[in-house]
């Protein structure tokens, strides 16, 4: 009599036959990720992408507007010309109203939100590094920014560009594109960076919320009103993210109408100041995110 013998089953088990990425590339899943999460919903990122949409088309029909009235009536250019020379550096600042709507909903509860809900267990499991960490969700926050203060600015400067009276001044004018997309880019980085290091400050989302508002809000306000009072020539007011942002854009526009609540601010200290709040702002995520690896929050070595 033969003895009874074992049997194995296949249980449907198969090998993954996939593309087998580099793990250099994981920081795009977790832009990729980031991106996903933040379309979800309207409140995260589409209210905010509506008031950027409503101030492309308000500053679009006002140059419009403009361009057409100067025709029709023979105003001088040198009336109706600065107008809608400053509609776009004026129009900025709400873009940039529009990016901290985003910084709130998205940007400042980042790596608060990762601690709190346990999401490091699966990047350290995964072997993420830090850094990849760090770019992956600094790239999705960029991609998503780019569409509020970059693409809205990209559209009313290329709408100037083509109201242009003369095919001279069209070609005169094409730098404009250039200098507004250097505008929107510094605007997209530090609007993206920023509230992601104070995400990193603190490890309850409510919290770090809370301090990026407070700082940009009231501690920002404050410099700026400093800045307005004192003899300090706008450096102070520079500290205020938006009107840096803005001061930029005065600059490279070339327009010399400032509003009067508006502090004077050198275009030398609007980009030290933010420099350094997006140097600063990366190092603190890096440095946070390091500690965590290494202190072994969740799971990680």
């Amino acid at each position: 009599m033969s003895g009874a013998k074992g049997q194995i089953h296949d249980l449907g088990y198969k090998r993954y036959v996939g593309t087998r990425r580099p793990p250099s590339t994981r920081w795009r899943v977790i832009a990729r990720h980031q991106i996903s999460f933040a379309w979800k919903t309207w409140w995260r990122f589409k209210a905010a992408l509506g008031i950027a949409i409503i101030a492309t088309c308000i500053t679009s029909g006002l140059m419009l507007f403009a361009s057409e009235r100067s025709t029709s009536v023979g105003l001088a250019q040198a009336i109706v010309k600065p107008l809608i020379d400053s509609a776009l550096p004026e129009s900025i600042i709400w873009f940039c109203r529009a990016g901290f709507l985003v910084s709130l909903t998205i940007g400042a509860g980042v790596v608060a939100s990762d601690v709190q809900s346990g999401a490091f267990t699966f990047y350290f499991a995964r072997s993420v590094k830090p850094f990849h960490y760090v770019a992956g969700k600094l790239v999705g926050l960029c991609a998503l920014l780019a569409i509020i203060v970059f693409a809205g600015p990209m559209v009313i400067s290329g709408l100037r560009v083509g109201i242009a009276d003369s095919p001279e001044q069209l070609i005169e004018m094409l730098p404009y594109l250039g200098k507004t997309a250097i505008i929107g880019a510094v605007a997209t980085l530090a609007y993206a960076a920023v509230p992601l290091g104070f995400s990193a400050l603190l490890h309850n989302r409510r919290h770090a919320l809370a301090l990026w508002a407070a700082y940009y809000l009231i501690f920002g306000e404050m410099m700026h009103a400093l800045g307005r009072a004192s003899d300090s020539s706008g450096w102070i007011a520079a500290i205020d993210i938006p009107h840096a942002v803005q001061a930029l854009a005065y600059d490279l526009y070339d327009i010399k109408f400032r509003a009067q609540r508006d502090a004077n601010i050198p275009v030398e200290a609007a980009v030290v100041a933010l420099a350094a709040h997006v140097v600063l702002a990366i190092a603190i995520v890096l440095h946070r995110v390091r500690a965590a690896q290494r202190a072994g929050i969740g799971g990680g070595a």
